[in-house]
């Protein structure tokens, strides 16, 4: 699957000529999956990160960017936007794997297996929120796994506890999975963004470059403190939330008058 993913990716940015994302360069998706290998505790490696995102184009972090700032704010209100989108990403990846295995028609195996997840994603919501949220648990145990002191090269460890414990909370706190998932989501696309475009400028990168890799724990701390703040905020009712609990705060602590 991950290999379907890397054709489909090398396809599309070889095809990019007569394309309207020519001006974007290479898909992000090939060069995360050829700087990483399958490695999935990607957060932890400062050296293969800044390598990557070197290579990533400013259009491309800028769409991270955006998206991801819209999934920390948003995600639960938008979760079902997400999970269709998700679900045809995942019906790509299948379909070119599908198409890899009969012999070509990767059109149509691509078109076809997307129109279908997509179209499953809403009556299985329940089951699909399950599948990404324990995806999503996998990224974050994969990582806490080699951050916490693992060993790196076991860390699917972690990632299968990651995949178990989310999979298994969506059956019990429906909201609470869909809000863990889409600002865990959202945290790692605007914090990789941001740094590909501050790589981007010549005078920063190497002062970026340096503070990352003193600290292997400096990417994953930045990630968990933005996921943290994305599920406060969509905890709290989203930013309007928040300044309406602050305003009552307020109003109850004023004194009533004599």
């Amino acid at each position: 699957m991950n290999m379907s993913l890397v054709t489909f990716a090398q396809t599309n940015a070889a095809g990019a000529d007569t394309g309207p994302l020519n001006a974007a360069g290479a898909s992000p998706i090939a060069v995360f999956e050829n700087g990483f290998s399958g490695r999935i505790d990607l957060l932890n490696h400062p050296e293969n990160l800044i390598s990557v995102l070197t290579q990533v184009h400013p259009v491309w972090a800028g769409i991270f960017v955006v998206v991801g700032a819209l999934c920390i704010l948003n995600g639960f209100r938008w979760h079902k936007i997400v999970i269709v989108l998700l679900s045809g990403m995942l019906g790509v990846a299948a379909g070119m794997w599908l198409g890899d295995r009969i012999g070509g028609a990767h059109t149509v195996t691509g078109v076809a297996l997307t129109a279908l997840f997509m179209i499953l994603a809403l009556p299985g919501l329940r089951f699909a929120v399950a599948l990404f949220g324990g995806l999503a648990g996998a990224f974050v145990g994969a990582n806490a796994w080699t951050a916490l002191g693992g060993t790196p090269d076991m860390h699917h460890f972690g990632a299968m506890f990651g995949l178990i414990a989310l999979g298994m909370l969506a059956f019990m706190t429906f909201r609470l999975v869909i809000v863990l998932f889409t600002t865990i989501l959202g945290a790692s696309l605007l914090v990789l963004g941001a740094l590909a475009l501050m790589l981007t400028v010549e005078a920063w990168r190497g002062a970026i470059s340096e503070s990352l890799t003193v600290n292997s724990l400096v990417v994953p701390l930045v990630v968990t403190v933005t996921a943290l703040i994305g599920i406060i905020v969509q905890q709290g009712g989203g930013l309007k939330g928040l300044n309406t609990a602050a305003n009552n705060a307020s109003a109850a602590k004023k004194p009533k008058p004599a």
